[in-house]
């Protein structure tokens, strides 16, 4: 008998705290009075959307070798996305000069169907893979061509010379001095195209 007394003293203690409180004990549900509930639960907001921050992606200015009117080799500089890996390079080479070179008369004697199918660098020595659009180019073309990509991709640290394959297969380059080799080939090779003739 104490014991049930005990609990009830509990029960009217709790029921007392309650209404204290301003939470009405009933059995059933009932609705509250609009003025009774806070503000914020009456229109609450749902963000529609989720804003989050992307960084913004960082550019480095890297030299790529195109052709003159005059025949000459010259330096352009291209945005590449950091950390700039020479495949990266090599593509904006490929992708041929600007709108505003192409009206200066400045040119590419490399295609737009060359691609770099793998690229690797054993020491010093990259090793271009090209496609066999690469092996089209005409006689009159091809020493540029070359040139042009030996130039850009020894501006890259840690390149000093280039071995150029099609589809897997070694090949000879020509050298701007006319000869021939299935050597590495170097900046050096070609550094008679930087000047006018």
């Amino acid at each position: 008998m104490k014991r049930w007394r005990g609990r009830s003293a509990v029960l009217a203690a709790l029921a007392l705290a309650a209404t204290g409180c301003g939470i009405p004990v009933t059995e059933q549900a009932s609705s509250v009075p609009s003025h009774q509930v806070p503000f914020h639960l009456l229109s609450p907001t749902v963000p529609t959307s989720s804003t989050t921050t992307v960084p913004a992606a960082a550019y480095v200015a890297e030299r790529i070798y195109l052709v003159n009117p005059s025949g000459v080799l010259i330096p352009a500089a291209r945005e590449v996305a950091v950390p700039a890996p020479l495949s990266a390079v090599l593509d904006a080479l490929l992708a041929g000069p600007s709108r505003a070179e192409t009206a200066a008369g400045i040119t590419s004697a490399l295609p737009a169907a060359v691609k770099v199918l793998t690229l690797s660098i054993d020491a010093s020595t990259a090793t271009l893979n090209l496609n066999q659009a690469f092996g089209e180019i005409s006689p009159a073309s091809e020493t540029q061509a070359v040139a042009q990509l030996v130039l850009t991709t020894t501006g890259q640290a840690g390149v000093s010379s280039v071995s150029f394959a099609i589809d897997g297969r070694p090949i000879a380059v020509p050298t701007a001095n006319g000869a021939s080799t299935k050597g590495p080939v170097t900046a050096a090779s070609y550094s008679a195209l930087l000047r006018t003739p």
